[in-house]
């Protein structure tokens, strides 16, 4: 160690300011009045502000660039605790921070904060700055290797959490004018200024989704992530670790460093758990003490990491039932349903149904490069009085498929043939085995003319048809298409 300190010709307070100044990383200490006592030079730059206009005032303060996480600082102050690298979302910018209590003769005096920037274009050439050169000594390379693909993992998640956000509707995207809809839309305002947990339930198709996303949209935590988990696509094994992360060595296959799962990566903002009701009894467990405690615990790890996030929650089950089964947890469901929306099916409010083929098809006619111009009035009476099952997504299907077919700029009966057979059959005959065959027919057909259109790629016939790959491969199964 002599020998390398003496091939170092820099003093040590040089390296300390080294340190302290990279460009890469904002520092600031704040003390346990929540006073900014420091800033490092990085803050001045980032946030065109003079030190002088930062250092001295609350972080309640309203700086003109400047914002800090507020809510995270005050744990720290208040807890005394480390609080390790999370993410963080402060206005539109995507950082991974780490605040740590600082102590002068064993006495709480502050909280030290680190702030790295994950909008970076590059950065991997951090590792060809001459400062990490003049480091090596300390084998520096090696640890910024660790930072920089750390900083790349997390970039990952930002990607994500920006396609999730991207996709976020509010209520003007919900379409339909009926006196249900309409009620259902000014809930959904209301609800989204609460931090209760939310139960959508439903029918399959009926846009439980649209309406967790809309109440997100709406609400204070809008500027943070939206991380929808599909409970019933997930197998039992691996959704633990999907839902909360797992440590280093948690099991074979684990990634190296660990991986933050999806309550960590919701921090700040909400989670939708759809299809809650399919969640195994040992993992409804495990999410009631988060819902409790608003903690979670990494798969492998005895150690508990806070989480804020708003929980929102969907099934097509009837979760009363299933408690009386004994398959769902009372004191969960009392626990997720302290708001209750109610997704109502198409076939309560049809005078939706042709405002919503009227927006599928202008949304189909740029996905499949066609011109539609619209619906005869004896196709738009067939849509109107078929009963749709399947709801919303049956409408965008069928649609789908008829514009496919469709040899002319307007849909016509020939272009709705199968769905015209479906509804003589429900109305000439009360034999429900009757359509349920030809509902059965008609799904196997409807699965064998997608993976042909997809060439047999169940991925995109999955995408195609809204499913998820579990489900089309279910449904494979079942009509004996594998």
């Amino acid at each position: 160690m002599k020998n390398e300190q003496n091939n170092f010709d820099l003093p040590e307070n040089k390296i300390l300011h080294l340190f302290i100044n990279n460009p890469y990383e904002g520092v600031f200490y704040i003390d346990e009045n929540r006073i900014i006592r420091y800033i490092n030079e990085s803050v001045v730059k980032y946030n065109n502000l003079t030190r002088e206009e930062i250092v001295g005032h609350s972080i309640d303060h309203k700086f003109k660039n400047l914002k800090f996480d507020v809510e995270n600082i005050d744990r720290v102050i208040k807890t005394q605790t480390y609080e390790p690298l999370k993410y963080v979302k402060i206005d539109r910018t995507s950082f991974i921070a780490s605040k740590s209590p600082v102590y002068r003769d064993e006495k709480f005096v502050g909280v030290f904060c680190r702030y790295i920037s994950i909008d970076a274009k590059d950065v991997g050439r951090i590792l060809n700055e001459n400062w990490v050169d003049i480091l090596s000594g300390f084998q520096m390379k090696d640890i910024m290797l660790n930072v920089s693909q750390t900083i790349m993992e997390l970039n990952s998640y930002k990607d994500e959490f920006n396609k999730s956000n991207k996709a976020l509707l509010g209520i003007e995207n919900i379409i339909g004018n009926t006196p249900i809809m309409i009620e259902l839309k000014k809930r959904i305002l209301k609800v989204s200024q609460s931090p209760s947990t939310v139960l959508i339930t439903g029918e399959s198709g009926t846009g439980k989704e649209l309406f967790a996303q809309a109440i997100h949209f709406h609400g204070d935590r809008s500027s943070h992530p939206f991380v929808k988990v599909n409970c019933a696509a997930i197998p039992e094994n691996l959704l633990e670790s999907e839902l909360f992360g797992y440590e280093e060595g948690a099991f074979t296959g684990a990634r190296k460093a660990g991986k933050m799962g999806k309550f960590e990566l919701a921090n700040q903002g909400t989670i939708f758990l759809d299809e809650i009701g399919d969640m195994p009894l040992i993992m409804q467990a495990k999410l009631l003490r988060v819902l409790q405690e608003k903690v979670i615990e990494r798969l492998g790890s005895e150690k508990t990491i806070p989480v804020d996030v708003r929980v929102i929650t969907a099934t097509n089950k009837n979760l009363p039932a299933l408690v009386e089964k004994g398959t769902f947890r009372e004191d969960l469901y009392y626990r997720i349903n302290v708001i209750n929306l109610h997704a109502p099916p198409l076939r309560e409010r049809k005078q939706d149904i042709l405002k919503l083929a009227n927006y599928f098809v202008l949304e189909l006619n740029k996905n499949l490069n066609l011109s539609i111009v619209g619906i005869t009035s004896k196709a738009q009476k067939l849509l109107v009085d078929y009963d749709w099952p399947g709801n919303i997504r049956e409408l965008k299907n069928v649609l789908e498929s008829a514009m496919n077919f469709s040899l002319g700029s307007m849909l016509d009966m020939d272009a709705f043939q199968y769905l015209h057979n479906l509804h003589s059959i429900s109305k000439k005959s009360c034999d429900s085995q009757m359509l349920k065959t030809r509902l059965e027919e008609t799904e196997k057909e409807q699965l064998i003319s997608v993976l042909e259109k997809c060439d047999g790629n169940r991925k995109k016939a999955a995408s195609l048809l809204n499913l998820s790959k579990s489900t089309l491969y279910r449904l494979m199964v079942k009509h004996d298409l594998l």
